[in-house]
């Protein structure tokens, strides 16, 4: 009470000192807009944009050093622009035009950015580690991902996710075992270009559609036909396409905290409607593997669900992991090769028979 008291007192002498004009405030309102001005543009006229100018003035033992080339961009904003689409085109014009292909450094909001055209450097990045965790996105954090490998941070749960992984899902044996399922996918997909015959139609489907039945046997043990149509596979393909949708959209919330409070690209309200989905989705997957006696062929559902100690992840871990997973084996599987491969051989062969036909 007497704290509550002793504010009141504070505003009422406020009100009455007479240095507190309209005048005065207004006065006092320019200057502190004039000031924040200028530390914006001091921010935006070093190399790299705004964010690597407030990280030097504010780090005394690096304003000495010679900086890392790059574009300013925008004040406040810095390089954003660069981020739209086709942006690895545009990060190689940016570094062309600076002369920065070895090592570029450009600013999206407040985030300081470093690229490199250069394998050398590229290999002394990822090796370092400097690197070793990455900024967790809004999105990835809220869908989940930073309690998987690709966004964990490094230590004893992503040594332990790694060791998982590397031992049970993409070891020699196990990738040397799903031989036969990968040729049966390839089989199907070069039935289906055949049954289309002269008539257009999107290799790009196809390809997504492989990718997606051989995430469901390896990760979930479930096989479907590639020409039949399964509510199961719609559904979590409709859950990636969303999930990789909301990762790839570049939020402006990461970058720019002023915008945190407003969510302006509705990727947070996204991630809440996703999110449910994919737990009632993961969850019914692993009751089902829980109410199986055996299982002749276990999948990595069934690897998780056994891993006792030290190696044991909790259900929410689980579902993560195996979200994750669901996510990420279409672009990093050994079939993903074969798609490459099927979709190179179709399209040479399209052009030539496009070439030859009269």
């Amino acid at each position: 009470m007497r704290t509550d008291v002793d504010s009141f007192w504070l505003f009422a002498l406020a009100s009455k000192c007479r240095a507190f004009t309209q005048e005065n405030i207004a006065w006092s309102l320019l200057i502190m807009g004039f000031a924040w001005i200028a530390t914006t543009l001091i921010y935006w006229a070093y190399p790299g944009g705004p964010a690597w100018g407030k990280y030097r003035l504010k780090n005394t033992s690096f304003t000495t050093s010679k900086p890392i080339p790059g574009p300013r961009g925008l004040p406040l904003m810095g390089s954003m622009g660069l981020m739209t689409s086709l942006a690895h085109h545009k990060i190689a014009a940016a570094a062309d035009a600076c002369n920065a292909r070895r090592l570029m450094a450009f600013s999206l909001g407040d985030t300081r950015v470093i690229v490199t055209c250069n394998p050398d450097v590229a290999k002394e990045i990822l090796n370092s580690s400097v690197f070793a965790d990455r900024p967790v996105k809004e999105s990835a954090y809220s869908l989940m991902f930073n309690r998987a490998i690709g966004f964990a941070p490094y230590g004893v749960y992503w040594r332990t996710l790694r060791k998982i992984a590397s031992t049970h899902l993409f070891c020699p044996k196990q990738i040397k075992a799903a031989v036969s399922q990968r040729r049966q996918i390839a089989s199907e997909m070069v039935s289906l270009f055949n049954d289309h015959g002269r008539s257009s139609f999107t290799v790009r489907g196809i390809l997504k559609r492989a990718s997606l039945n051989n995430m469901m046997c390896s990760v979930f043990g479930r096989e479907y036909k590639l020409e039949s149509c399964n509510s199961e596979v719609e559904e979590l393909r409709a859950l990636v396409d969303e999930g990789y949708d909301l990762l790839g959209t570049l939020n402006w919330t990461d970058h720019l905290p002023w915008l945190v409070d407003f969510d302006p690209q509705k990727i947070r309200f996204r991630c809440s409607n996703l999110v449910p989905k994919v737990n009632r989705f993961v969850s019914r997957i692993m009751a089902e593997h829980r109410a199986q006696t055996v299982n002749e062929t276990p999948d990595f559902v069934d690897v998780l669900l056994s891993l006792q100690g030290h190696d044991k992840v909790s259900d929410s871990d689980m579902i993560a992991v195996l979200w994750v997973s669901a996510a990420q084996i279409p672009a990093i599987s050994p079939l993903y090769h074969v798609y490459k491969t099927t979709f190179w051989m179709s399209s040479v062969d399209l052009t030539k028979e496009k070439k030859t036909s009269p």
